[in-house]
Formats: C-alpha cells, sequence, structure tokens
C-alpha cells in the first residue's frame, strides 16, 4: 500500500512538472489500449423504421463483424499506467470520423494522467462518409439525420455507464477510472455532441425525418457526470444544429476552439463560430481564436482531404489545441495543477503559420 502511494505522488509530481514545462508535449505516463468492438447499446433503435415496422440494424463499422439490434458504440480506451484512479476524458469525432481520428490528442491526454475513452459513432462514421464515394451528399445526409443527431449524445451516455461497469469489475481498469471527474472533447459533429452533453438544445428545424413540433428546440441530453468539455470547431446559430436559443441552457464549463478559418457547411462563416460564443451564458467558459486556422487542422486525420493538399498550418495549430485543450481540463478536472487557460499560456505558441491567438473568457 506505501510503494502505491510512493508512486502515485511521483506520477502527480511529474505530470505537474510537464504541465509546467509545455502543455502541448507529451506528459511522463505511457498508456496501453484497450479495444471494446461489440459493444450495444440495446435500449436503443432507429427512429427510422422498415415497411414492416420492425427497427433497421445499424452495422457496425469493422468487416466480420455481426449486425445487431440496438444501437453499436465501439470503445477504444487509451489507460495511462499506473494506479490511478484517472480522470476520464470522452472523445466524440466528427462527420466521418471513427474512433482513431483523435489518436495523437487521445495519446496526449493519456501521457498527462488521463483516461481516455474514443468513440465511434456508427451513423456518422467513415464507412457512411464513403459509402458509394459521395462524400459531400453523405456528409449533408448524416449532420441532417435526425437519428444520428439524437444519437450521438446518448453514445457518450452509454459510453459512461460502461466506464462505470469497468471500473467495478474489468481486470485492467477495475478501480483506476475516476468517474467523479469527467471531461470531454470533440471536433465538429463533435464538437456539435460536446455542446449538447454540456447542456445546449439541438434545434429540431432542419433534422429529417421530422421530429416533432418540426421547429424550435430539441430534447434536453446533458449528462451532468460532464463536468466540463472541449469543443473544437465549434457551431454558432444556423443549420444544421443550433437556433438562438439553444446556447442559454449551458451547464458545464465549456471551451471552443477555432480559426479565421474555419469554415462551415451551408455557407456559414468561420466568424459565425466565434459570434455564437456571445450567447452563451455567463460562467466558466473560454474561447480560443487563432488567426488562420483551418477546419481539419483540429484533428489528427486529414479527414476527406487528400495529403497533396494537406493544410500547410496543421502542424502549427495542433500544438495549440492539445495546450489549450489540457490546460482547460486541467483547470477544471484537475485544480491541484494549477493550471489555467490565458493568452499568455498560449503566446509561445505563435509560430509559422499561428501569428495571432486570441481567447476570450466569459
Amino acid at each position: 500500500m506505501m510503494l502505491r502511494l510512493i508512486f502515485s505522488v511521483l506520477c502527480l509530481g511529474l505530470i505537474d512538472q510537464a504541465w509546467a514545462a509545455d502543455p502541448s508535449q507529451p506528459g511522463p505516463l505511457t498508456s496501453s489500449t484497450i479495444e471494446f468492438r461489440n459493444l450495444v447499446d440495446v435500449s436503443r433503435t432507429s427512429q427510422k423504421e422498415t415497411e414492416s415496422g420492425r427497427p433497421r440494424l445499424l452495422k457496425i463499422r469493422r468487416e466480420g463483424e455481426a449486425k445487431a439490434a440496438g444501437r453499436p458504440v465501439p470503445i477504444k480506451v487509451h489507460l495511462p499506467e499506473g494506479p490511478g484512479p484517472f480522470p476520464v476524458v470522452v472523445v466524440s469525432h466528427g462527420a466521418g470520423g471513427d474512433w482513431d481520428t483523435h489518436f495523437a490528442q487521445a495519446k496526449h491526454l493519456a501521457s498527462h494522467g488521463y483516461a481516455v475513452l474514443c468513440l465511434e459513432h456508427v451513423g456518422s462514421n467513415r464507412e457512411r462518409m464513403t459509402s458509394g464515394l459521395r462524400l459531400m451528399k453523405n456528409l449533408d445526409a448524416m449532420i441532417h439525420d435526425a437519428d444520428e443527431v439524437l444519437a450521438r449524445p446518448k453514445d457518450v451516455s452509454f459510453a459512461l455507464d460502461r466506464a462505470n461497469e469497468w471500473n467495478r469489475d474489468h481486470p485492467k481498469m477495475k478501480n483506476r477510472l475516476d468517474l467523479g471527474r469527467v471531461g470531454m472533447m470533440g471536433h465538429s459533429f463533435g464538437a456539435y455532441t460536446t455542446m449538447v452533453v454540456c447542456g445546449m438544445r439541438p434545434a429540431l428545424d432542419w433534422l429529417t425525418p421530422r421530429i416533432e413540433p418540426g421547429k424550435g428546440l430539441g430534447p434536453d441530453q446533458t449528462d451532468a457526470r460532464v463536468r466540463c468539455g472541449v469543443a473544437l470547431s465549434p457551431q454558432g446559430v444556423g443549420e444544421p444544429f443550433f437556433i438562438q436559443e439553444s446556447f442559454a441552457s449551458l451547464k458545464a464549463p465549456l471551451l471552443g476552439v477555432s480559426g479565421t478559418l474555419d469554415k462551415q457547411q451551408n455557407g456559414l462563416t468561420a466568424q459565425n463560430r466565434l459570434d455564437g460564443f456571445a450567447l452563451w451564458p455567463s460562467g466558466a467558459h473560454a474561447f480560443v481564436w487563432i488567426t488562420d486556422a483551418k477546419h481539419l487542422d483540429f484533428t489528427d486525420s486529414s479527414g476527406t482531404e487528400r495529403k497533396a493538399q494537406a493544410s500547410p498550418s496543421r502542424d502549427d495549430v495542433q500544438p495549440v489545441a492539445k495546450a489549450a485543450t489540457l490546460l482547460f481540463l486541467d483547470q477544471h478536472l484537475k485544480p491541484e495543477n494549477k493550471a489555467k487557460l490565458s493568452s499568455e499560456a498560449l503566446n509561445p505558441y505563435l509560430k509559422g503559420a499561428v501569428t495571432d491567438i486570441k481567447v476570450y473568457l466569459k
């Protein structure tokens, strides 16, 4: 018992030291991954039904796996080495992603002492995006799909329920997860998911099939277990996710991270993302605004980008996103680290394509 206590104290000391040096760099802990490919939330079925009236079956992305009634929710866990217990961060990918879309970010957080649960949302994953090679048509369909838009936040709650079980009896995770300290991170469609789990309300206006009453605010899908969130490329007012009234119900502290070239669908500008921040209620919220940062600069993978067209600014933007994310999570989940997100803390990352970083607080 004494050895375990000493090891824990040493790990905490190393993490403090690593943060003080550079929060964009890996921390002192190594990590391993645990894959749960066949998890299914049997309590859920699709909004859409076949002509026979039976719920449609949703397909797990990976080949060789059977179809399952309900909603599959594959999860990859990045678990730090050491006794823990470690605070938990749930990661939600964007449209066309998978559980490895934020692999580098997850590994980074794990190295700083977070257990990271990377979800795969089966209705908006890589398989659905690339089906029939109709990328833009598929993208438009999935972000308006009532099933997927309303199912994603429930995937997060399902994952936390499973984490509670793993913390009780999983041979590698028993008593190693601190489920009293839970955060969340997501990009694009994953940012929407994070914002809704933290308290914002989705709009019904653009969903297909129609969800009664067809306009206005959708259901409250807050999960109070999530104490803070990080939304990379968060949305403002407009199709397909939010109306002006969506933001007032935000509960958990939220960080938005975007940039001046972070364009959106439906002709919405990057500025629309920052304008949305003005509608967030007062609280422990923040917004990082990076000059010339593009949409895919905030994700590890290139999404639909061709390698020959990869963003030249990604390598400069990634350290800003990593540092801001870690500082914000530490601020709210590890107050003992005395981390604080500020313009001064991000000034060291004014390099290359990143010529200006603004941090707004409210």
